[in-house]
C-alpha cells in the first residue's frame, strides 16, 4: 500500500470520526460549571422563563423586555466563552474543542431567540418581533467587537443599560434593515472565528471579569470627598472597590439626564423604574465581588478596626445598612425632582418607589450574605426580576385609574421581610469561612 493511499485512508477515517463526534458532549461542564458563563446564562434562562409567564398573562411590555434580557444575557455568555477560548493556550491542541464551542454558542443564542419568536407568534405579539430582532443585532454586534478586541467585554453592562430602550429604538428601524444587519454580522463573526488567535489580553479580561463583574473603573483615591464616602461604606465595599462609589454617583446623574430628555422630547421613558432596577443590581454586585474574592476575607479580618470575626460581621452589616440608606436617599431625591419637573408629583407613587426599592435591596443584600458561590448570587437576580414585575404592574394599575394604597401596605410588609432576611443573613455571613477562634 502506497504512502499516499494510506494517507487518504487516515484522512477519511478522521472525517468519519469528526462526523461521529457529538458537538454537545461536555456542554453542561463548559457552560454551567464556569462561573462567568453560568452567571449570564442563568440570567438568560430566568429572563426567558419570566417572559413566557408574562406573555401568557398578557403583560406584553414586560414579556418583550424580559425576552430582550434573555437574548442579551445569552450573548454575553457566548462572548465570555469565546474570550475564554482565546485565553486558552491549549485550545488549538484539543481536537474539536473550538468547533464544539462554536456549535454550542450558536445553539444557545438561537434557542433563546427562537423561544422568544415562537411565543410572540403563538400569542399574536407580532409587534414585539422588531424588538427581539434588534436585541439580537445588538448582541451580535457586541460579540463581534469582543472578537476584534477582548477589551470590549468590559462594556457588557452597556447592553443592559440600553436594553430598556430597545422598543423605542425599534420603532424607528425597519425590520428588513435589522434582518440585513443580522446577515452581515453573522458573516463577520464566522470570518473572525475561522482565524481566532490566542491573545494574552484575553486572559487579563478573563481574570478581571471574574473578580470585578466586568466593570473597569479609574482610581478615585485622589478625590477626598469620594474617599470619605468610601470610608463611610467600609467594609461593605472592600471587595468591590471603587466600582460601588462610581455606580452610586452615575445612577442619579444618568437618571436625571434621561428624565430631562424624556420631559423635553416627550419620550415617556420609565426612568425611575430603571433607577430602581439598577440600584438593586448594584447591591447584588456587593456580594458578587465578595464571593469572587473570598480569599481576601482573611486580609480584611486582619485589618485594624475590627474586634475579631464578630466585629467584622457587625461592621459589614452596618455598612450594608448605610448602603441601603444611600440607595433609598438617591431614589427619594430623584423621584421628587422628576415629579416636580413633570408637574405631576404624586406622593403615593414616590412612597411606593422608595419603599419597594428598599425591600428589594434589603432582600438582595440579605440573601447575598447567605451566598458562598456565584451560582447562589445569580439566583438573587430573581429578586431583581420580581421587583421589576412588582413595580411595572403597580404602575400599570395606577395608569388605569387605580390607587397605590394596597401596594403601599404590601411594601411595608415586604420591608419587614427584608429586615428579617438581613438579620438572618447576618447570622450566616462567613459562617465557617473565616477563623472561628477570632
Amino acid at each position: 500500500m502506497s504512502a499516499a493511499h494510506h494517507k487518504q485512508i487516515q484522512v477519511a477515517k478522521g472525517k468519519r470520526t469528526s462526523q461521529r463526534m457529538n458537538p454537545f458532549k461536555g456542554m453542561l461542564r463548559f457552560w454551567c460549571f464556569d462561573i462567568g458563563s453560568v452567571s449570564f446564562l442563568g440570567t438568560a434562562i430566568l429572563g426567558v422563563i419570566l417572559a413566557c409567564i408574562a406573555a401568557v398573562y398578557g403583560k406584553n411590555d414586560s414579556a418583550e423586555l424580559l425576552f430582550s434580557m434573555g437574548i442579551i444575557s445569552s450573548s454575553a455568555a457566548v462572548a465570555w466563552q469565546l474570550i475564554r477560548l482565546m485565553a486558552n493556550e491549549c485550545a488549538p491542541l484539543i481536537p474539536h474543542y473550538r468547533r464544539h464551542i462554536y456549535i454550542q454558542s450558536v445553539t444557545v443564542l438561537a434557542s433563546v431567540f427562537g423561544i422568544g419568536v415562537l411565543f410572540c407568534l403563538a400569542l399574536g405579539l407580532t409587534a414585539s418581533l422588531a424588538s427581539l430582532v434588534l436585541a439580537l443585532v445588538m448582541s451580535l454586534t457586541f460579540i463581534w467587537l469582543c472578537l476584534l478586541s477582548t477589551q470590549w467585554f468590559y462594556a457588557s453592562f452597556l447592553l443592559f443599560v440600553l436594553m430598556p430602550f430597545i422598543p423605542l429604538i425599534a420603532e424607528h428601524i425597519p425590520l428588513w434593515l435589522s434582518a440585513i444587519a443580522l446577515l452581515i454580522l453573522g458573516m463577520l463573526i464566522a470570518r473572525a472565528c475561522r482565524v481566532l488567535p490566542w491573545r494574552a489580553e484575553a486572559r487579563t479580561v478573563y481574570l478581571n471579569g471574574l473578580e470585578m463583574g466586568w466593570f473597569w473603573l479609574p482610581n478615585l483615591q485622589s478625590m477626598r470627598i469620594l474617599s470619605r464616602f468610601e470610608r463611610y461604606l467600609h467594609p461593605t465595599n472592600f471587595f468591590i472597590g471603587p466600582m460601588l462609589t462610581i455606580l452610586l454617583l452615575l445612577l442619579p446623574v444618568v437618571c436625571l439626564v434621561l428624565g430631562l430628555l424624556s420631559h423635553q422630547f416627550h419620550l415617556n421613558i420609565p426612568v425611575l423604574l430603571f433607577l430602581a432596577q439598577f440600584s438593586v443590581i448594584s447591591c447584588s454586585l456587593v456580594h458578587w465581588s465578595r464571593v469572587q474574592r473570598s480569599r481576601s476575607t482573611e486580609t480584611l479580618l486582619l485589618m485594624p478596626g475590627f474586634d475579631g470575626r464578630k466585629g467584622l460581621i457587625a461592621a459589614f452589616c452596618l455598612g450594608q445598612q448605610r448602603l441601603l440608606n444611600v440607595v433609598v436617599g438617591i431614589m427619594l431625591a430623584c423621584s421628587l425632582l422628576l415629579g416636580w419637573l413633570n408637574g405631576d408629583l404624586n406622593m403615593q407613587l414616590v412612597g411606593h418607589l422608595v419603599l419597594s426599592t428598599y425591600w428589594a435591596c434589603a432582600l438582595t443584600l440579605g440573601f447575598g450574605c447567605m451566598c458562598r458561590r456565584v451560582l447562589h448570587i445569580t439566583l438573587t437576580m430573581m429578586v431583581v426580576a420580581g421587583h421589576s414585575l412588582w413595580v411595572s404592574i403597580s404602575l400599570t394599575s395606577l395608569r388605569d385609574g387605580g390607587n397605590l394604597t394596597n401596594w403601599l401596605l404590601w411594601d411595608l410588609l415586604l420591608i419587614l421581610l427584608g429586615q428579617a432576611v438581613l438579620i438572618w443573613g447576618k447570622k450566616i455571613l462567613w459562617k465557617g469561612d473565616v477563623m472561628r477562634a477570632c
